[in-house]
């Protein structure tokens, strides 16, 4: 629902750019600048074409301004992706800092909690942290070296979705992944369905292989003894929170199961083309054939819905379709590489293009980070889309926007309290 100051904005645009439209209209008519010009056209053509070049002066004025942005936008979406994609170097510093931090090694100023440094990693963050050493030219050439390798599987689908999705600082759901592939790893419990698994980046694996990092890195290597203690406070402060609560009777599940759930779009190419995938095409089916009085026709207009707008939600069809628009960056003829699934072709054809044109774009990327370093400019944040947004807000302020959320430093120090502790951070 809109805001009542944004409907009143809203009304004043439209009304200011009405008076625009007929002001303009009227000048056509009446200004005899245009007289001449329009002396050699039929009167009813000359009055469509006013009115035509009044609406359309007012729609360029109305939305040009956002055009001009997003054709900016397109012109430099590589730079701006590679220049986003470079801070992966930082972030990846950021992890192994992370490790240090948990294993008690080192201390980092206004570091108390391991949710710390999720706020660190935030683009508008991450190139400002303290305790982060600039990237270095060796650094640059290391992650160009994995982009161009076949580690890196991060390419197609669309320019402006190019990232998997990954909190490059998740270390509990990375360590959580990386204990259950152990051999004999312990037989899942109940509670393990509550657990987040995510595996160790790529990126990250590859920097470790090249940099020397011990076998085992960094779970093996490394404990999280200060992750833990941290957990072992705040759980015994969950506690006294949950035995004050004791009073409220807790609500019952219900142990019915649920008439609709959603589904999910598959990530297969075997999938059933016609598979709809935002409800339950099951249970729809089902309860029109109990109830409906024509249950025949509206399962066949039902059926032919969903073929109608399969494309949009079959999530295959819909990244082909995504791979089609990024393989029109290509400025010229590109090769499709044969295949049995000619959307799998597609795929293939533009995440070769994505790899080339982000490669090629990079070093005038790094030439410019390493430019501002050298004299002392101060990097700009790695925002993809920085050409398309306003930048006349004013920068928010890391350290205070990084700082311990109050609610942890509570329990935190509440648990240490509880356990017989000093109520500070040195544990």
């Amino acid at each position: 629902m809109s805001s009542p100051d944004f409907d009143r904005q809203a009304l004043a645009r439209e009304a200011e750019l009405d008076a625009v439209r007929l002001a303009t209209e009227h000048t056509l008519r009446t200004d005899p600048r245009y007289q001449a010009y329009f002396a050699g056209y039929t009167p009813a053509s000359v009055e469509a074409f006013i009115q035509h070049y009044a609406r359309h002066k007012v729609q360029c004025l109305d939305r040009g301004p956002n055009m001009v942005k997003f054709r900016l936008h397109q012109v430099i979406e590589y730079q701006e992706e590679g220049y986003d994609r470079l801070f992966d170097v930082q972030r990846k510093k950021l992890f192994d800092l992370q490790v240090r931090w948990r294993a008690g090694e080192i201390t980092l100023p206004g570091i108390q909690t391991y949710q710390q440094f999720a706020q660190w990693q935030r683009a508008a963050f991450i190139y400002r942290c303290p305790f982060l050493p600039p990237i270095t030219r060796a650094e640059y050439e290391l992650y160009l070296a994995w982009l161009a390798s076949d580690a890196c599987q991060e390419f197609g689908h669309s320019q402006s979705n190019h990232r998997a999705a990954s909190d490059w600082q998740d270390y509990d759901s990375m360590h959580a992944e990386w204990a259950r592939q152990q051999p004999n790893a312990p037989a899942p419990t109940e509670d393990d369905n509550w657990t987040e698994y995510q595996d160790y980046p790529a990126w990250f694996a590859y920097y470790d292989a090249h940099t020397g990092a011990p076998a085992g890195y960094p779970f093996q290597t490394h404990s999280n003894r200060r992750g833990e203690r941290q957990d072992y406070y705040m759980e015994l402060a969950s506690e006294e929170q949950h035995a004050t609560n004791l009073s409220t009777p807790p609500t019952a599940p219900d142990p019915r199961p649920r008439l609709m759930e959603f589904g999910t779009a598959p990530d297969s190419f075997d999938d059933a083309p016609d598979r709809f995938l935002t409800e339950d095409d099951w249970h729809f089916a089902e309860f029109t054939r109990r109830f409906d009085a024509d249950p025949e026709t509206l399962l066949t207009y039902h059926r032919a819905m969903l073929c109608v707008f399969n494309e949009s939600y079959n999530r295959v069809l819909d990244l082909t379709n995504q791979n089609i628009q990024l393989l029109g960056d290509a400025r010229g003829p590109w090769p499709v590489p044969a295949h049995p699934d000619w959307r799998q072709g597609i795929l293939a054809a533009a995440a070769h293009l994505h790899r080339e044109l982000l490669l090629a774009a990079l070093p005038t990327v790094f030439d410019d980070y390493e430019f501002r370093i050298q004299t002392g400019l101060l990097p700009a944040a790695p925002d993809q889309y920085r050409a398309y947004h306003d930048d006349q807000k004013p920068e928010e302020d890391p350290a205070k926007r990084c700082a311990i959320m109050p609610y942890l430093e509570e329990d935190i120090l509440r648990g240490r309290e509880l356990a017989g502790e000093p109520r500070d951070f040195n544990y």
